[in-house]
């Protein structure tokens, strides 16, 4: 929804204050009846029949998880496009609750930088507040449940495979579902990696409980800080930053733009592998670094568009900008034939029909060339749009716009008509020789 009201105040604003009205009408309160816990948060998916936990029927409706840091962004765009500052005054202490709980919920390890993970639901977790996971042996599968015993069966040889429903939980969070780098890669592939030398454990993600003061277990984290989240998040505080500022509150507007500022630094220090010249996320490990960072970067798990969203965001150096276009524009890499794909051709679970580990998403490869164009690269991104314009089968004729398309022949795939799809190339379209003005 972030998205769409994004490209739909180009042509009708009312229509994008109405989208997002929708999304924090549903946006939790502390008086909350099913999660007061999670004040602040913004369900997944809302529907015209709500769940059973809320008296209804419905089977999509989604609390397990939220969505990117991307609603200030949405928000300001729309305030731009509208001069609406009496809405701009009604939107904002929500995004600041909003932010509040990412910090609160999803900040395992307090430095002020969110992971993605899973709320409290049955989904997730047993009545007493265990960790659920499913297990596969030479006997077939089984549900346990519990941390502890978690790290147990991904150390026993005998286990076969593990799944586990808050890991899909905080794949969807991200908005990337099945991307490689939550863990996901395909058996093939994985045998693949182990024969060339890596380790199974390479794959394994970890979790934590998160608690609020009381010692009430209100979610998990992945054990890993995602570079795509922090970015969103450092422009997250911008965003407000310039709110605040527009509503006359300077002690707010300059708490935010240091808060941005730390961020930055953080993600450009902790986050940036200068032997790829990328940005990728980072473990959360027992002991924090000597430099501060959370853990070390996760290069095993490959490129994904991950890396370029410190460009998108702009939080990006120069230098280490340069190295992330070189690597957008590397064939070996990103510039496919359909080009800035899910996961680069380099990555191990990299396939062109995987789910978010190689099919080409408007969404991704917008924030990548709007990423380039913000560090001066903007006859690359023309060159790029073009390219996936022109190869993205039926995007120039009177094909439904799709969800995703292979990398590799331009083939559509994913659902028909898809919202986000259009949204972004309605901007790519927008853009097309101007990307830099």
């Amino acid at each position: 929804s972030y998205k769409q009201a994004y490209a739909l105040v180009t042509f009708n604003p009312e229509l994008a204050k109405q989208n997002l009205n929708a999304v924090f009408e549903h946006q939790i309160t502390p008086n909350d009846a099913v999660r007061p816990w999670d004040a602040g948060f913004i369900p997944d998916l809302v529907a015209y029949n709500f769940s059973a936990k809320r008296g209804g029927d419905g089977t999509n409706w989604n609390e397990r998880n939220t969505k990117p840091s991307l609603a200030a962004w949405a928000v300001w765009q729309v305030f731009e496009n509208t001069g609406d500052t009496q809405w701009l005054a009604h939107i904002y202490p929500k995004l600041v609750a909003y932010r509040g709980w990412w910090l609160r919920n999803r900040d395992h390890n307090k430095n002020g930088v969110p992971e993605y993970g899973a709320t409290v639901d049955k989904a997730h977790n047993t009545r007493d507040g265990k960790l659920l996971f499913n297990v596969k042996t030479s006997a077939g599968w089984r549900t346990r449940s519990g941390l502890k015993n978690y790290r147990t069966y991904l150390n026993d040889e005998a286990t076969l495979e593990i799944k586990v429903p808050a890991q899909t939980a905080a794949s969807w969070e991200s908005g990337r579902d099945d991307a490689a780098v939550f863990g996901f890669i395909n058996n093939q592939q994985l045998n693949r990696y182990i024969k060339n030398g890596g380790i199974r454990g390479d794959w394994h993600v970890g979790f934590a409980e998160n608690r609020n003061d009381t010692g009430t277990l209100v979610g998990y984290s992945l054990l890993q800080e995602s570079v795509d989240q922090a970015s969103y998040m450092a422009a997250d505080n911008r965003y407000l930053s310039k709110i605040a500022k527009q509503l006359k509150l300077p002690h707010q507007a300059s708490y935010f733009l240091r808060q941005a500022a730390q961020l930055r630094d953080y993600i450009n220090r902790c986050m940036f592998d200068k032997n790829t010249g990328f940005y990728y996320d980072i473990e959360i490990a027992d002991t924090p670094l000597a430099n501060g960072c959370a853990g070390r970067t996760l290069v095993k798990r490959g490129k994904g568009p991950e890396g370029w969203s410190p460009l998108f965001n702009q939080v990006a150096s120069m230098e280490q900008a340069s190295d992330v276009v070189k690597t957008m524009l590397d064939n070996n890499e990103f510039n496919t034939y359909v080009p800035l794909g899910s996961a680069a051709l380099t990555n191990p679970a990299f396939g062109a029909d995987i789910y978010w580990r190689g099919r080409v998403w408007l969404d991704q490869a917008y924030f990548g060339l709007v990423g380039m164009s913000h560090y001066g690269y903007c006859k690359q991104a023309q060159q790029l749009s073009e390219k996936l314009l022109n190869h993205a089968n039926g995007l120039l004729s009177n094909a439904p716009i799709r969800e995703n398309y292979n990398p590799l022949n331009g083939e559509q795939q994913g659902a028909p008509n898809f919202s986000w799809s259009a949204a972004h190339l309605l901007l790519i379209a927008q853009k097309q020789g101007k990307w830099c003005q």
